[in-house]
């Protein structure tokens, strides 16, 4: 079959949230079909760095929105009726270039990953449409508009409105939607009345795999990580809050403990926090297992996330045990207590770090029920069948369900 798949950040190197999905799922779907990749990239660099996703698709279309091109149209679009995500989004140049291929190329089905990509495509009718919506975004902005100082709220809370009423439009236009977790799902499922598949994200088992023979991860100074994008909003509060409200109390007994921040682009908040002794912030790092292995804890202390936590995902993988809020695992089905440690609020959760720092035998019973959990439930060769299922299977059984 020939496919076409769009998606909001060029997928390669597969190494942060926006990236990672997507790839995967091109990666999948390109060995049984021809699939025409259209994507964007912010600079020229990224642009060039990508080439290598030619690899696993039959096209490349790379349209290029300068950071400078984008915020003036997320700016533009915030007093208008139409998202300012999906303005941020959105290449003349791509548009006019999926329009010529719709035309010439007669795909057999498209797959759109975010629903900011959603209106490249939306009028388009003579083949099957997927839209993976992947998150409710109407709702992270709402999370955003509940923790933010007036007038951001404002702002935040429009853009909730005006996203929320362009997901059920999408979902009105596509045939079949799939969401990361069960509980993307509920969301989008009052405003979409079409079939809405939940495919978890998963995790290269092969590169995120626990070294037999790595350092012990009771080494002296044990090491706490933070992983993430530390531009993204959600990331740079965790890490501020970590900082700020949980280390001092893990100090309070264990003063020796080293906190790692590894992560691509940390703003000027994030670099502020390191100390250069007991805080260390990394910025972009080409391989993040090296810190995985040398980790005692992972911890993912998040106030206002969304979906599903990947850096979660990936530390349980290494065989590492994580501490985590509830927020942090809202679209994980991991079992609290069993498969990985969740805290509320500061004390906690420095508690239940405290805990795995003195309790070698406690720590390695989560490392490894945090392994067995990603192995089984978060393994990308088992999820994306159920993504091709979508795009050429039949959607009859999908439609009964969700009566």
């Amino acid at each position: 079959m020939k496919l076409l798949f769009l998606c909001h950040r060029l997928p390669y190197p597969p190494k942060r949230g926006g990236k990672i999905r997507p790839f995967n799922m091109i990666r999948h779907l390109s060995r049984n079909h021809d699939v025409t990749v259209a994507t964007l990239a912010r600079n020229q660099a990224e642009r060039l760095e990508g080439q290598e996703l030619r690899n696993y698709c039959r096209e490349l279309l790379v349209g290029l929105i300068p950071a400078w091109a984008a915020w003036s149209r997320f700016g533009v679009h915030g007093v208008t009726r139409y998202p300012s995500t999906f303005a941020y989004f959105h290449s003349r140049w791509l548009a006019r270039e999926v329009r010529g291929r719709l035309h010439s190329d007669r795909f057999d089905a498209i797959v759109v990953h975010s629903s900011s990509m959603g209106p490249y495509v939306a009028h388009h009718q003579g083949c099957r449409k997927v839209m993976d919506f992947g998150d409710a975004d109407s709702e992270k902005w709402s999370t955003y508009a509940r923790t933010a100082p007036w007038p951001l709220s404002f702002g935040f809370r429009l853009e909730s409105t005006k996203v929320r009423r362009y997901e059920a439009w999408l979902g009105s236009r596509f045939d079949v939607g799939s969401v990361i977790s069960e509980q993307e799902r509920r969301i989008l499922a009052r405003l979409v009345s079409r079939p809405m598949v939940v495919i978890p994200n998963g995790v290269d088992l092969g590169y995120f795999s626990p070294r037999s023979s790595g350092p012990s991860r009771h080494a002296e100074p044990p090491c706490l990580i933070l992983t993430g994008n530390m531009a993204y909003r959600a990331n740079v509060d965790a890490a501020k809050h970590l900082v700020a409200d949980i280390l001092p109390r893990i100090h309070g007994q264990r003063p020796d403990v080293r906190l790692y921040i590894v992560g691509m682009d940390p703003t000027l908040a994030v670099r502020r926090l390191s100390d250069g002794d007991r805080v260390v912030v990394t910025g972009r790092v080409e391989d993040v297992r090296p810190y995985f292995e040398q980790a005692a804890v992972a911890v993912a202390p998040l106030r206002m996330a969304r979906g599903l936590q990947n850096k979660v995902l990936e530390a349980m993988a290494m065989g590492v045990p994580v501490v985590a809020s509830p927020e942090a695992v809202g679209g994980i089905d991991a079992v609290p207590s069993r498969d990985l440690l969740v805290a509320r609020g500061s004390e906690s959760f420095a508690s239940a770090v405290l805990r795995l720092l003195e309790d070698p035998q406690l720590s390695a019973r989560y490392a490894a029920a945090g392994r067995a959990y990603v192995t089984e439930h978060h393994d990308w060769a088992q999820l994306l069948g159920r993504l091709e299922a979508l795009v050429v299977g039949d959607l009859e059984p999908e439609r009964r369900r969700d009566l």
